[in-house]
């Protein structure tokens, strides 16, 4: 009886910890922005070393200018749902809404998917 008891004691504790924990919104946009801030510098180095007509465009290209057009974005298009002990992370494109993260424990997970998927998208339009 006492071992049922302690299971319940903890299953509530650990529920209260992941509510108080849940991360905000604005961390699930830092996460995104971090992962796609990340593809797009990887992206810009090498298009500089392929192509050197492109590196005298992607000169100009500097952190400040990627934060600009980045981050207006991820205001509109990251969406999160809150569960209270935890949230999804989805990017709303238009054309569908697709979860990319996990948030829990006051961290917040991105798939790796989300990755490819900008990849993908970048060398569509080059």
């Amino acid at each position: 009886m006492k071992k049922r008891y302690l299971f319940l004691i903890i299953f509530i504790l650990t529920g209260i910890v992941m509510y108080v924990t849940n991360p905000k919104p604005e961390q699930h946009r830092k996460a995104v922005y971090h992962e796609i801030d990340g593809i797009l510098k990887e992206q810009k180095e090498q298009l500089m070393q392929s192509n050197a007509n492109l590196s005298k465009m992607l000169g100009n290209v500097n952190d400040e200018s990627i934060q600009s057009m980045v981050l207006p974005f991820l205001e509109q298009a990251v969406v999160v749902e809150d569960y209270k002990v935890f949230s999804l992370t989805k990017i709303d494109l238009g054309t569908g809404s697709y979860t990319v993260g996990l948030g829990v424990f006051g961290k917040v997970f991105i798939a790796p998917q989300l990755k490819e998927k900008v990849k993908e998208n970048i060398s569509k339009y080059l």
